[in-house]
């Protein structure tokens, strides 16, 4: 008949997986800012392609383009610049202006761009946060 061992296993797992558990963790923090260094690359490597595809008439709104860094792990591009609201314009920003990008992307007379440049780059822009979590 086999002996029964002494004691228990219930310590020694439980402490090897508290140990994979903080393991994981900190495995997770670096990812995690890995990702968002790769997004902060990628979202100004996006933001000058966007500058460099906007038409230009004035200038304003090649200049316009403003990445937001407020929250972790999501980037945001927008175009900032804005103009009053004239009749048939549509939808407004809710401040009686319309941002000149969707004129310029939806517009009847519009020069679409945005949606273009975005699909031309987003190999590239997927490439720079694969590269930075790889060398991270």
């Amino acid at each position: 008949m086999a002996r029964k061992p002494k004691g228990s296993l219930k310590p020694t797992l439980h402490e090897l997986s508290t140990a994979i558990d903080e393991a994981i963790g900190e495995i997770s923090e670096e990812v995690y800012a890995a990702v968002d260094r790769g997004l902060d690359k990628a979202a100004r490597y996006m933001e000058q392609a966007l500058e460099a595809a906007t038409p230009v008439e004035t200038g304003e709104v090649k200049r316009s383009w403003k990445v937001d860094f407020k929250y972790r792990n999501v980037r945001y591009i927008n175009n900032t610049a804005t103009r009053p609201k004239k009749p048939g314009d549509g939808i407004t920003n809710g401040t009686g202006e319309i941002p000149i990008v969707d004129l310029l992307e939806f517009g009847k007379k519009g020069k679409p761009f945005v949606r273009r440049t975005v699909q031309a780059e987003q190999a590239k822009a997927i490439e720079i946060i694969k590269e930075e979590i790889r060398n991270g």
